[in-house]
């Protein structure tokens, strides 16, 4: 596995970093964003969204579970909160989305890591001040 850390100063700055880092992503890639409440999983999300073209407005996938958008690869965004766990991933059909051929982005992603694929890349930010956020990228070795 190999380990990157990032630290960006502002919303903006997150932003920019996670365009430039869908551009490196390939159709069927699955992320796995974690981090506790305002850590940035979001900002990160809308980030890789406009890196991979998607033009519409990439918002919160809390109520809906699941978005997707168009853009030079589909783009899945998904938010794990409310679900009780990685059986109701499964039961309601979500891990149909992870053989799409797509980028499939989950915040909250540790309440379903049974599910997901070994070749998973995990995110995981910290706030470290109001601005500022350290992003930890974990690429599994395959």
């Amino acid at each position: 596995m190999s380990t990157e850390r990032i630290t960006t100063h502002s919303v903006a700055e997150t932003l920019v970093w996670a365009e430039g880092f869908a551009k490196t992503l390939q159709p069927g890639a699955v992320l796995a964003l974690t981090g506790e409440l305002g850590a940035g999983k979001t900002v990160v999300a809308k980030g890789i969204g406009r890196g991979l073209g998607v033009t519409a407005e990439i918002i919160s996938p809390t109520f809906n579970y699941i978005l997707e958008y168009t853009g030079r690869l589909p783009f899945i965004h998904g938010d794990m909160y409310r679900l009780a766990g990685a059986a109701t991933f499964v039961g309601m059909g979500f891990a149909e989305y992870l053989d799409r051929g797509g980028v499939v982005v989950l915040e909250w992603a540790e309440r379903v890591r049974e599910v997901l694929p070994p070749n998973t890349i995990w995110l995981t930010l910290v706030r470290v001040t109001e601005q500022e956020r350290l992003i930890t990228v974990h690429r599994p070795s395959l």
